[in-house]
């Protein structure tokens, strides 16, 4: 056996290996914070509907958007949420995300993130006739300040912002190749969570990070939690 054919014995050797070691970190994930995986699959099925009609708007299905933001919903807190809000109304308002930039919302999105998108957004003459009630005519503004923190404590604005960010990713990165949807949904988590303006490389170097949560004593490969509940969902 040449050495290619050992390479590739090995590859397909190690393969199960991969496979049971993501599917194992989920669990161990889903163990840990049993209670909010539940709440969290329990959201799908709850806004199952909002999240097939934002599929079909960037050309994806509603699992794989749901799973992008799904490890963000295992750790959302109503109280923290409460107290972030209040924090953007008071800072993020009367000044910009330099003052405040908290993540609020089930999917955890930051100001600076919803703007970020909208700058793109406008630069692109698709996106911005598709994604038009999204932009602003003057975005700096303090009533644009105002409605993007109110947009962002519900969950139709959350999901048509996930939607976008579906796209611009899309975009950003359509000479990428993805073998599986799984593959994809590695690479598109990873960019939801460490931010989708970095490099290609950077993205792909946080797929291999266990940095979640962050709060959290045990870390975990937010791709691994994103690609577990994907799997759990489609069942």
């Amino acid at each position: 056996m040449n050495i290619n054919s050992n390479k590739h014995f090995l590859i397909w050797f190690l393969l199960p290996f991969f496979a049971i070691n993501v599917s194992a970190q989920g669990e161990i994930y889903c163990k840990e914070y049993e209670g909010d995986c539940q709440k969290t699959k329990a959201f799908f099925t709850k806004h199952k509907n909002e999240l097939e009609n934002a599929a079909k708007t960037c050309g994806l299905t509603a699992e794989f958007l749901f799973a992008v933001v799904a490890p963000e919903l295992t750790q959302y807190s109503y109280l923290s949420n409460k107290l972030e809000t209040y924090s953007l109304k008071v800072l993020y308002v009367q000044g910009d995300k330099s003052y405040s930039n908290f993540s609020i919302g089930y999917f955890q999105m930051k100001p600076s993130f919803v703007e970020l998108l909208e700058e793109i957004a406008v630069k692109d003459t698709n996106l911005k006739i598709k994604y038009a009630t999204c932009l602003f005519d003057n975005p700096d503004e303090r009533a644009a300040r105002v409605t993007r923190i109110d947009r962002l404590n519900t969950v139709e604005w959350q999901i048509t912002y996930l939607s976008l960010f579906c796209e611009i990713v899309q975009k950003r990165f359509s000479n990428l190749v993805f073998a599986t949807a799984e593959e994809q949904l590695r690479f598109y988590s990873s960019a939801y969570n460490c931010g989708f303006h970095k490099s290609e490389q950077q993205i792909k170097e946080t797929e291999q990070k266990a940095l979640f949560p962050h709060f959290s004593r045990q870390k975990f490969k937010y791709s691994d939690i994103a690609v577990w509940f994907y799997k759990a969902i489609l069942g």
